[in-house]
């Protein structure tokens, strides 16, 4: 059986049923003055075109119909969404909106909105999928600059109300644990889009990402190595030879001693930390005086998985003594 609860126009009207109309200001409302009991709520019927739209109205006015100013942080409404769990009923989700600034004009509010669901335990527990999981976590979090974070996290990890989120959009951190990256694309059935869209970033089935500028024209993006890749003596920098590295990623130095003549072959291998897919392009250049020569006279090879500086077995080739600074940078593909 369906039943119209509706009112009068003026203020203080109480609902009644089987009528018609556009509900008053006030015809349910929670007295107080405190940031979260006060408010009231109001129906208005849309035969002005608008649809059914409801009000929940925020007031610090003890009084019924008083509109004094909220304040900052106020909670205006709370809907939460629950479910049985066989001896009582737990949180499945619901949604919160508070003031977002203290500061506002007459008739307009900053305000903020989270959406929030279940996480399946209790407060107390701590879950090795997130580093502390309560009863219910914010899953988006949305502020009165329209800035929105997901996921919005636990409640005391949120910024201040009022707060930038220094982003449209804030993807946010990861936890410790396995599966739960900050921004993860699934790598599975992943196929890159038959026409390439201008703006659109994508990952394919290997998880390799791309970039599509506004031509039209998609490109691969870069990944950085994280971790610096070591260096080896090889035969060919003669007997007593030692190699340091210093790196950035696959970018760095390579510090070569001699103390003997180097010999025809192979100076040192530098090996990366990660393979690349296919293959690597180094190149090399000499950081001081004595590594022009080897530069010059020298040649590389290089694989997926690092590169090899040698000498050839030509006539003056072979280097004295001393300390042979070389710099390289290897990106691949």
């Amino acid at each position: 059986m369906k039943t119209m609860i509706v009112g009068g126009e003026q203020p203080n009207t109480p609902a009644v049923a089987n009528a018609s109309g556009t509900v008053g200001n006030s015809p349910i409302q929670v007295n107080g003055s405190a940031a979260n009991d006060t408010g009231y709520l109001a129906f208005k019927y849309g035969a002005d075109g608008k649809g059914v739209t409801n009000y929940w109205v925020k007031t610090r006015s003890p009084a019924m119909n008083g509109y004094a100013a909220v304040q900052n942080g106020d909670r205006i409404v709370v809907d939460l969404w629950q479910a049985g769990t066989g001896g009582q009923t737990g949180h499945v989700g619901g949604s919160r909106v508070t003031v977002d600034n203290s500061v506002f004009s007459a008739g307009e509010v900053a305000g903020r909105w989270a959406l929030f669901t279940g996480t399946g335990v209790a407060s107390s527990q701590v879950s090795k999928q997130y580093p502390v999981r309560y009863g219910t976590m914010n899953a988006i979090v949305a502020n009165s600059y329209q800035q929105v974070i997901f996921p919005g996290g636990v409640n005391p990890a949120l910024p201040s109300a009022g707060s930038n989120f220094d982003g449209w959009m804030v993807i946010g951190a990861g936890a410790a644990s396995p599966g739960f990256g900050a921004l993860k694309f699934l790598r599975s059935g992943a196929a890159l889009l038959a026409t390439p869209e201008a703006g659109a970033f994508e990952v394919d089935a290997n998880a390799r990402p791309y970039f599509t500028a506004a031509d039209g024209i998609r490109r691969g993006v870069m990944l950085v190595e994280t971790i610096n890749p070591s260096v080896k003596v090889l035969p060919g920098a003669g007997s007593g030879a030692t190699a340091t590295i210093n790196a950035n990623g696959n970018t760095g130095i390579v510090l070569l001693a001699t103390s003997a003549a180097t010999e025809a072959g192979d100076m040192f291998t530098v090996t990366y930390a990660h393979a690349y897919p296919s293959a690597s392009y180094p190149v090399i250049s000499a950081a001081n005086a004595a590594a022009v020569a080897l530069v010059r006279n020298g040649y590389l090879t290089a694989t997926a998985t690092g590169f090899t500086v040698s000498q050839p077995s030509a006539p003056g080739a072979t280097l004295p003594a001393g300390t042979y600074a070389i710099t390289f940078n290897a990106p691949g593909a």
